[in-house]
């Protein structure tokens, strides 16, 4: 009973702090309106129009596979995305390519087919332009021409001279009947539903995640500033442990998180239109993990660091990191950052809460939901553990 009412007056003291009401309830409310409307357009997933990239080629190779590549260039599929301009030397592809006459250059040596054939060494050299979605295009367009010919080479370096021989003569019919797909890109979604997540419910995911962990640094620096004004030693002089005014604190700000996760979701969905799904227990369980992974967060920051200052630079440091990592700011793509995203608090609940909006299946959220339980746990633990040998005193 003295747990809770401690945690209540807790409660209380917290919510007639305006500075608390500003950060943890409007500043995360304002950043999902902005964030969501500046980058509207950038989340939208629709069919796009491409336009053909205009390609210098500099064909110097007379052989068997020259013939066939100017087959493949005038596929009609493939004149959708490429113009392809015949020019005599590298310097002056290069030259069009810098002056923007130009949008990409192909140099195909003299001694390609060759070396394809016998089962050499043989490349192509791209000059890149300025425009990189046009230099994506027209890279992926001639790198279904390459594939066949890594097939051709492949084959040269396994096969007897007999086979070579053979394959020589069937070379040029390599490409007579080709046969190409209607699209090269087609788009999919991440679940069943037909909806996919919009900026708005991607940052207001985002958002949460970051301001519930958040309340942890609240409830850290009220933990230590209870022992720089030297109210805890007037709390010691009081028939309780300091285990039960840790406890109650922690609770306390717990409840003010929940609170804050209520008055975000609730907000969003009616005044902004957000969508968090039909599965308002698991958000709720992706909610109260991140939570207690902040209040761990928040008794480990007490019992290690020396000061409010401290343990605000700490929580600041550690909360930007996981939120950039995790792709809470903008979407990573691919690569180191995105793989050091997993080992954060974010990525989990964040992903939670997106697969959540989207109605995936029970099984993939739960995977989240588990995943996050292991995190807060882990933590709570550790916290505990130091807690034990630091304590809570001045």
């Amino acid at each position: 009973m003295t747990i809770w009412v401690i945690a209540w007056y807790e409660m209380l003291r917290i919510l007639r702090m305006r500075y608390v009401l500003i950060v943890q309830f409007i500043l995360p409310l304002l950043l999902i309106f902005i964030l969501g409307s500046a980058l509207s357009n950038a989340f939208k997933v629709e069919d796009r129009s491409l336009k053909p990239v205009e390609v210098d080629i500099v064909q110097s190779d007379k052989g068997s596979l020259s013939n066939q590549f100017q087959s493949f260039l005038a596929e009609p599929e493939i004149k959708k995305l490429l113009n392809a301009n015949p020019v005599s030397t590298r310097d002056e592809a290069v030259k069009r390519v810098k002056a923007g006459e130009s949008e990409f250059a192909l140099i195909v040596p003299a001694d390609f087919s060759t070396k394809v054939i016998t089962g050499q060494e043989a490349g192509w050299e791209m000059i890149l332009g300025k425009d990189y979605d046009q230099n994506l295009i027209a890279q992926m367009t001639l790198r279904s021409f390459l594939e066949t010919v890594n097939l051709i080479q492949a084959t040269a370096l396994t096969a007897d001279p007999a086979a070579i021989n053979m394959m020589k003569s069937q070379a040029g019919n390599a490409f007579q009947n080709p046969v190409y797909p209607a699209s090269y890109v087609r788009l999919g979604k991440l679940s069943n539903s037909d909806a996919a997540y919009t900026a708005t419910q991607y940052y207001a995911a985002s958002m949460l995640v970051m301001f519930l962990l958040y309340s942890g640094m609240a409830a850290a620096i009220g933990l230590q500033s209870e022992k720089e004004v030297h109210t805890l030693s007037r709390l010691n002089s009081l028939p309780i442990s300091n285990l039960q005014i840790l406890l109650g604190k922690v609770l306390g700000n717990t409840g003010i998180a929940l609170l804050q996760a209520f008055v975000i979701i609730g907000t969003t969905t009616l005044l902004f239109g957000v969508d968090w799904g039909h599965s308002f227990l698991m958000l709720f369980l992706v909610c109260l993990m991140i939570i207690i992974a902040s209040m761990s967060l928040a008794i480990l920051a007490m019992c290690l660091a020396g000061s409010t200052k401290t343990i605000s630079m700490i929580f600041q440091i550690l909360i930007t990191v996981m939120t950039f990592l995790s792709g809470g700011f903008s979407p990573l793509p691919d690569g180191l950052l995105h793989k050091l995203g997993v080992f954060t608090v974010n990525h989990w609940g964040m992903q939670g809460m997106l697969r959540i909006m989207l109605g995936s299946d029970n099984s993939i959220i739960m995977h989240h939901v588990w995943t996050l339980v292991a995190i807060a746990a882990g933590l709570l633990i550790v916290s505990l553990v130091v807690y034990r040998k630091a304590g809570y005193h001045e």
